[in-house]
């Protein structure tokens, strides 16, 4: 009954009173009020969502192939061995400091004679021959010096192959037995004392002597330099052993004895190039 006088607008206008129709629509809107709300949110728990299968989605382990495994292995080897060149010889540094020493005192020798000595005799109280006489003798020195110490090395080094720098064995197997292709790094003096370094070959070097210098090898096959870099410096004096130092991976005295066995026993070439 209540319902039909709520939705008919007929009794509610004449048949009912006017505090009842109040009371009616009190209510109603009452009514329609509470169920238009939106419905009481609920917690959902994030744990009851996960699989229960987790390892299936994690991602699968890289896998690494037998040549990375190997080049990784290659690298291993070649940081822990030698490097790419090593020291082979060495001259002494007591040598090294003497010639150094003594280049250096004939070109103040030769710089005194020229600017300071020969001036002074310019004049007429001297013959005219004096001056020229004394620069003569100031460069005498520095070219003798020059010349008998241009084959001195200092240093050499061996460059060695990547299969070899694995161990200092393989190294020490390698320096007995050199094929005629291994490089040597020549490191001499210029007669300023600046360091020049000559890259030969072992098949290139064969024995050799001089007169008025001391030598023990030649290079036959010298490579051409461009003409303001000088003449390629052909011959080398070395000792027979190296001088002893301490033992690391880039110093090996002992291997020097064998290079230079293989260097004396190459036949050397009739004709000088």
């Amino acid at each position: 009954m209540r319902q039909h006088f709520l939705f008919s607008p007929q009794l509610r206008a004449s048949a009912l009173p006017r505090w009842v129709r109040r009371d009616l629509n009190r209510r109603l809107f009452a009514r329609l009020k509470t169920t238009q709300q939106a419905p009481p949110a609920y917690k959902i728990d994030m744990t009851t969502l996960k699989p229960k299968n987790t390892a299936s989605l994690s991602p699968a382990p890289t896998r690494t192939t037998s040549a990375s495994s190997a080049t990784n292995y290659a690298r291993t080897a070649i940081r822990k061995g030698p490097p790419e060149r090593i020291l082979i010889y060495h001259g002494g540094t007591g040598k090294i400091i003497f010639l150094g020493m003594l280049r250096v005192t004939t070109i103040f020798i030769f710089g005194v004679s020229c600017l300071v000595v020969a001036p002074a005799f310019f004049s007429a109280d001297f013959p005219w021959y004096t001056a020229p006489a004394i620069v003569v003798g100031g460069a005498l020195p520095l070219l003798f010096v020059t010349y008998t110490s241009a084959p001195f090395v200092n240093y050499i080094h061996l460059a060695l192959p990547v299969p070899v720098r694995r161990s200092r064995e393989l190294a020490l197997q390698y320096a007995k037995n050199l094929p005629p292709t291994a490089t040597l790094y020549i490191n001499t003096m210029k007669f300023t004392t600046i360091p020049r370094r000559t890259e030969v070959r072992i098949g290139d070097l064969v024995p050799d002597k001089a007169f008025l210098r001391p030598v023990s090898f030649r290079n036959k096959n010298p490579a051409p330099l461009p003409w303001w870099q000088g003449k390629t410096l052909r011959q080398f004096y070395t000792a027979e052993k190296s001088k002893p130092g301490h033992k690391s991976s880039t110093f090996y005295p002992e291997l020097w004895e064998h290079v230079y066995k293989h260097i004396r026993n190459n036949v050397p070439s009739k004709t000088r190039n």
